[in-house]
């Protein structure tokens, strides 16, 4: 009798370890076994895109994420639009959040505050969402470092903030023959604003140019009219006033150029701008002496995001190594300029391409083609794209 208790209970213990290295076989992989040949899972919906919806702030947003939704329609993915929710840090925060709540795969992240970038850098990490920074390049060495470190960040594209001020200094002086210039300015603390900054004080070093006085703090296009007021009453030497950037970008050629018709001196003072406007051609060539210079690519910025996580999600990045896309800079020197600009580059009704052409220049490629994409892009490529 003791032996064949013996017996059964060896029988039982054995039945129990097959049935657990069996059990295990499937449950290690979160696969069923299938007899074995177990594969893994596809994803039966489409990946999801988050972005923030920003397109009642200027016509650069509304047309950036028009070429967008078109590229993700093109990749069979889900462009997922949620509206800013402030314009402080914690209204970023809170949108982001709103994302990941509606069940977002990953996002195209942007800020006005280099302070957001290491909460949004431990929010997307925490809930496991993949993220790309676009339109920002992180200054500080130790905050790159950081973000760069975390598994969830894909990338990061920017223009050159500090040479494309520079340049549209240089630009002023060179065409215009700038000496005298006064700066409309983003608040200090701006993560793209104090790179700007540097620009300026250095070009105007380099071209001996007087930098006469700073206006900061800048919010309506109705601030810019009076700031221009406040500088050629102050100082009538002023021969350039370079307006740098912002939400006020699209109203605030108008407000400048009322002021500056209002003193008759439309064809004395040129204007520099970052980021370019819409509508530029309104106010410049035959009968329009106004005298502008424009640079930036925001639209760019984002599409190049947008690829980048559309590659990522379907593998094209294996290493995982995260992309880094300078952003080939666009100025706007001529009225023929501003006329192409709005209609290819800038179009809040086409996108900048459709169809097939996402993936004969970005779909489906590497960090080293969409780089030289963008080193060659100019406003006579997005006009070529749209024939």
């Amino acid at each position: 009798m003791k032996k064949v208790l013996s017996m059964l209970l060896a029988l039982s213990m054995l039945l129990c370890l097959l049935a657990g290295c069996g059990g295990g076989e499937g449950g290690q992989s979160g696969q069923p076994s299938n007899g074995g040949d177990a594969a893994p899972a596809e994803r039966t919906e489409p990946y999801r895109l988050g972005v923030l919806s920003l397109g009642s702030l200027t016509t650069a947003f509304k047309a950036a994420t028009l070429s967008l939704q078109d590229m993700c329609d093109a990749a069979n993915v889900e462009l997922v639009q949620v509206e800013l929710a402030g314009f402080d840090d914690q209204g970023f925060l809170t949108t982001y959040e709103n994302m990941i709540n509606m069940g977002v795969d990953g996002v195209v992240a942007y800020t006005f505050s280099e302070g957001t970038i290491r909460l949004l850098a431990d929010l997307f990490e925490e809930n496991g969402v993949e993220w790309f920074l676009a339109n920002r390049q992180i200054s500080d060495p130790e905050l790159k470092e950081y973000v760069f470190s975390k598994s969830k960040f894909v990338g990061n594209c920017f223009c050159d903030e500090q040479q494309m001020a520079y340049n549209v200094v240089e630009q002023l002086h060179k065409d215009h023959g700038v000496k005298n210039l006064a700066v409309i300015g983003l608040t200090q603390g701006d993560l793209n604003g104090d790179l700007r900054d540097k620009g300026i004080a250095a070009a105007c070093e380099d071209l001996d140019i007087n930098l006469l006085t700073e206006t900061r703090g800048i919010a309506t296009a109705g601030d810019v009219t009076n700031a221009v007021e406040g500088i050629i009453t102050s100082y009538p030497e002023v021969d350039g006033i370079f307006i740098v950037g912002g939400a006020i970008t699209t109203g605030a050629l108008a407000g400048a150029n009322q002021s500056l018709v209002n003193h008759g001196l439309s064809d004395k003072v040129a204007i520099g701008m970052i980021d370019i406007a819409a509508g530029m051609s309104e106010y410049m060539g035959d009968g329009n002496p106004l005298k502008v210079v424009a640079g930036g690519n925001l639209v760019m910025d984002y599409i190049f995001a947008g690829a980048c996580m559309i590659n990522q999600s379907n593998g094209v990045n294996a290493d995982q190594t995260p992309y880094i896309v300078n952003t080939n800079m666009m100025f706007v020197y001529t009225p023929e300029d501003a006329v192409d600009y709005d209609a290819y580059c800038e179009n809040t009704e086409r996108p900048l391409m459709s169809g097939s052409k996402w993936s004969e220049t970005l779909l489906g490629k590497d960090l080293t083609t969409i780089q030289a994409f963008s080193d060659s892009f100019s406003i006579t490529e997005a006009k070529a794209l749209n024939q």
